[in-house]
């Protein structure tokens, strides 16, 4: 049974580079049963005023986001299973797209390397 989630008052923030999901037996890509598309697995965190959550989203088609960036997340499913004595929810989404720049102060690029192959470590200020 799907379960259509209400995400009114909800905000999304990527928080993990997306995935392509693969089987576990073969490591083909996972198609979607109705597109043929690929699935992918977008990493979020839920915030409402209540506090926040960090879930897995799985969508058909690579969705273009980054790590930092809030995300527009329509058609959001919970599909509880049970297989094997285990049991979960899993989330789905018609679709996961970005929805602004980055959060400014939070994530920073990774710096490059120095020419010596090290990092260049912290700046500090002239004395």
């Amino acid at each position: 049974m799907k379960l259509r989630i209400d995400t009114e008052g909800v905000g999304f923030f990527c928080t993990k580079a997306p995935e392509q999901r693969t089987a576990h037996n073969t490591g083909a890509p996972r198609l979607d049963r109705e597109t043929g598309l690929p699935l992918w697995q977008v990493q979020v965190m839920a915030l409402d005023s209540s506090g926040g959550e960090v879930v897995a989203i799985t969508v058909a088609g690579q969705p273009n986001v980054v790590v930092g960036s809030p995300v527009k997340v329509e058609g959001l499913t919970a599909l509880p299973w049970s297989q094997e004595g285990r049991s979960g929810v899993a989330f789905r989404a018609e679709s996961i797209r970005s929805a602004g720049d980055p959060v400014a102060g939070i994530i920073t690029p990774n710096r490059p390397a120095s020419p010596s192959g090290g990092s260049s470590g912290p700046v500090r200020p002239a004395a």
